[in-house]
């Protein structure tokens, strides 16, 4: 099972395509990076089976 989960937004994804989490992480990794929308700056996970798999640290958690 894979989860795609954005800062303020919460869950974008639940399902079991890797393919589907992985688009659907880039897609809002882009949005983050450019400041668009709701994920701007938001960090991006992708979880799997409860795991962290990847993620994006966004511009408004980086540490100083």
């Amino acid at each position: 099972m894979y989860e795609v989960i954005v800062g303020n937004i919460g869950t974008v994804y639940s399902g079991g395509s890797s393919i589907e989490a992985n688009q659907i992480f880039l897609e809002y990794r882009k949005d983050s990076r450019e400041g668009i929308g709701r994920a701007a700056g938001e960090d991006v996970t992708v979880m799997r089976d409860g795991e962290i798999k990847y993620e994006y640290i966004a511009s408004l958690n980086e540490r100083e």
